[in-house]
């Protein structure tokens, strides 16, 4: 499997040692002191169970420090996300950036016409394939929406996924006691057994808090049956500076890591030691208009902090990039905001990172926009390699041997590593050889794209698993209601 992840030689870090410390004891004053908002019965007989300060009536948990410090000590720093072919497994260990797409969007520019329309699990479908091909993606999220399904969407982005790449599935949209154990019975398929699964999960799992201070009952309920069986499962605090949270950033990543400990918090009450992964995505409110601002400083500076305050937990993280305000691909302000998260994320340690191949704030897929942000990732993951000033890279010898006025084209050293030099394909493409202009650079990764689709054949699901699966998903549909696909 070709999954080329960024390796980067030198560390950013945004944070001092002081400032790490000060926005620690905060998040720990806020869940000791003011609590978090978990609307869920089975969650606050755990907390009540273990210690916490539960007001029922208001359903709000007041954490004691020693009872989550003692608890984030269960949390593993390491571990590994797997697909179901050799070659998927991610080590988890902060040696390396794995990238993956956005999610989950709801609109779609159709591969074909060209026309934006309600997204399907076809599309679903056609992108894993395409995750699959791309180097620069090592794990899949399903990008939009299967809207065809209805309230069973979700398992139906699975199905989507795991028949469409050998690489690692990272559900973001899989909420609530029910569909969580349909999901994790799907893991099992994939993996082989329950022991498997554990071991080399095909499956994770991303849910998001409700900003300020609280969870979502469903979310945190799901999240539960996930840790239970030892899926991986992160939480994603998304504090808008100025609506949901302070108008300042330490204050913003103080309200979003209080969010996202106090649920792994919970995950670690109900299974000590399972995986899990802290994550946060900013923005700010335009004070003239109160729109969201997707694209902006203060964001960049929250992600590269959150990676300093997760490991600070002793967890690995799930960063955010690319995902930005704009809807078209090939524009200046895509090109000038997609950069500085998805280089500044990956350097600063970011375990994993999400965002490749949506716009609008991560709402519509535009097919092509995913070549785009791979050849984005690609020139990034070799700014982060660092410069090679061993032997090979020096080339004294053959420095020596062509020598003054002498030229390197010939030179066996210039053969070999002439071909490594990575060509971003869009921005440099090959001449036409009858001399005729070029199409357009959109035009170009629209056809890249349609000959990844046309060409590439991902390692097929074993019969018995897809059969497999879709019983799941026809017991699932029984139990939860009628939910035969319908026309959008």
């Amino acid at each position: 499997m070709n999954i080329e992840p960024i390796r980067p030689m030198f560390k950013l870090e945004m944070l001092s040692p002081k400032q790490l410390a000060e926005i620690k004891a905060a998040t720990l004053h806020i869940l000791e002191q003011v609590g978090v908002k978990f609307p869920s019965e089975d969650a606050l007989r755990v907390f009540a169970e273990h210690g916490a300060n539960v007001d029922l009536d208001r359903q709000i948990v007041r954490m004691p420090t020693g009872l989550v410090i003692e608890t984030m000590g269960y949390a593993p720093r390491t571990y590994v996300l797997s697909g179901r072919a050799e070659g998927t497994d991610l080590v988890l260990d902060g040696t390396a950036s794995y990238f993956s797409t956005d999610g989950c969007g709801t609109l779609t520019v159709d591969f074909e016409t060209g026309e934006r329309r309600a997204s399907r699990k076809d599309d679903v479908a056609k992108m894993a394939l395409v995750s699959d091909y791309l180097a620069s993606i090592a794990f899949y999220w399903p990008m939009v929406s299967a809207q065809d399904y209805g309230v069973l969407a979700p398992l139906h982005e699975l199905d989507a996924s795991f028949n469409n790449t050998v690489k690692h599935v990272q559900t973001e949209t899989v909420m609530g006691k029910n569909p969580a154990g349909y999901a994790v019975r799907m893991a099992e398929v994939i993996a082989g057994d329950s022991h498997r699964m554990r071991t080399r999960p095909p499956l994770s799992a991303m849910v998001c808090t409700i900003a300020p201070l609280a969870q979502d009952k469903e979310g945190i309920e799901g999240a539960m049956v996930f840790a239970e069986a030892g899926i991986p499962v992160g939480f994603m605090s998304m504090p808008n500076m100025g609506s949901t949270a302070p108008a300042a950033v330490s204050g913003a990543l103080a309200v979003a890591s209080v969010e996202v400990i106090s649920a792994m918090v919970l995950m670690q009450l109900v299974a000590p030691g399972a995986p899990t992964f802290y994550s946060i995505v900013a923005s700010v409110m335009d004070p003239r208009s109160a729109n969201y601002i997707n694209a902006i400083a203060e964001k960049y500076l929250c992600h590269v902090a959150g990676v300093q305050i997760a490991h600070d937990w002793g967890v690995p993280i799930l960063g955010g990039a690319f995902g930005v305000h704009e809807d078209r691909p090939a524009s200046w302000q895509h090109g000038r905001d997609s950069v500085y998260n998805a280089l500044m994320v990956p350097l600063s340690g970011a375990e994993i990172v999400v965002g490749m191949g949506l716009l609008r704030a991560s709402t519509l897929l535009v097919p092509e926009q995913i070549i785009f942000d791979d050849e984005i990732y690609h020139t990034n993951r070799i700014l982060a390699e660092g410069i090679d000033t061993g032997p090979e890279g020096m080339a004294l010898d053959v420095i020596a041997e062509v020598g003054p006025q002498g030229h390197f084209l010939s030179a066996k050293h210039t053969r070999q590593h002439i071909r490594e030099i990575w060509i971003p394909a869009l921005s440099h493409p090959r001449q036409m050889l009858d001399g005729s202009s070029l199409p357009g650079i959109r035009q170009q990764a629209r056809a890249e794209l349609h000959r990844i689709l046309a060409s590439h054949e991902p390692e097929p699901l074993e019969e018995a698993a897809q059969v497999e699966v879709k019983s799941i998903l026809d017991t699932a549909a029984q139990e939860i209601g009628n939910l035969s696909p319908r026309p959008l």
